[in-house]
């Protein structure tokens, strides 16, 4: 083989690393930002019932929001395999 080949061949490969290694950080931000955003949307939502009613309806209410951050923690998972 050529040394150019083997270059080209080599160059090709880094070039496909770099673009996994990217991918890889681009999903874990991702997920982190859709997991920050909830926990904020899950905070603001409990905080806004507790203030307004008893304390039933916010332990309800806590529940609820941990019921929709397992779903929705689930939904990023399922979301993440089917993109790799």
């Amino acid at each position: 083989m050529k040394l150019s080949t083997v270059l080209k061949l080599l160059n090709a490969t880094i070039m496909i690393w770099r673009f996994d290694t990217m991918y890889k950080q681009t999903m874990n931000v991702a997920k982190g930002i859709g997991m920050g955003v909830l926990a904020g949307v899950t905070v603001a939502a409990i905080s806004t019932k507790a203030m307004a009613g008893g304390h039933r309806k916010a332990s309800h209410m806590k529940k609820n929001a941990g019921k929709a951050m397992h779903t929705v923690g689930n939904l990023i998972g399922d979301v993440e395999k089917m993109l790799r």
